[in-house]
């Protein structure tokens, strides 16, 4: 396309533009230039947008198999089990569980030598298997039992 052309049809390329553009009729008094930059980008039609989100849910779906896959070469017994995403967060949740099981005990042996620990690489009494953690949880699930329940059902709890 020639530059005439583009001067007949009110197109301008950024990048072949070395003249300064005069914008001083291009806005309406009183509107705004968000107005202006909204009418002037071009609209997806419906098969676009159906195209993009579709793609977008691919790539997310794509980065979660792939996430999963990578879980099962690191969680012991998982191998192979990366389609079934309940059996995959079982057998993760299991492993952690015993990591942190063992972390305990590790602590509790350097404890007992005298080997010093920096807090911030310690389990909390919070975490799993603390002395903290059932508590916690526990109360969090009867507050939200009871409240399922209702204030008149507490006859039950003697």
């Amino acid at each position: 396309m020639s530059k005439e052309d583009e001067t007949e049809y009110g197109i301008k390329s950024r990048a072949s533009s070395t003249e300064p553009e005069d914008n001083s009729n291009a806005r309406e008094p009183g509107s705004s230039s968000k107005k202006n930059s909204k009418v002037a980008k071009s609209r997806l039609t419906e098969d676009q947008r159906n195209f993009n989100h579709k793609d977008a849910e691919n790539k997310r779906r794509t980065a979660i198999r792939e996430r999963f896959t990578e879980l099962s070469r690191m969680v012991p017994g998982a191998l192979g089990q990366e389609k079934s995403e309940q059996a995959m967060l079982s057998k993760t949740a299991d492993y952690l569980r015993e990591m942190m099981e063992e972390q305990r005990k590790l602590e509790a042996i350097a404890d007992s030598q005298g080997i010093q620990i920096d807090d911030a690489g310690r389990l909390k009494d919070e975490d799993y298997g603390g002395p903290n953690w059932r508590q916690l949880n526990m109360e969090q699930y009867e507050a939200s039992k009871q409240m399922k329940e209702g204030p008149n059902n507490n006859d039950n709890n003697d």
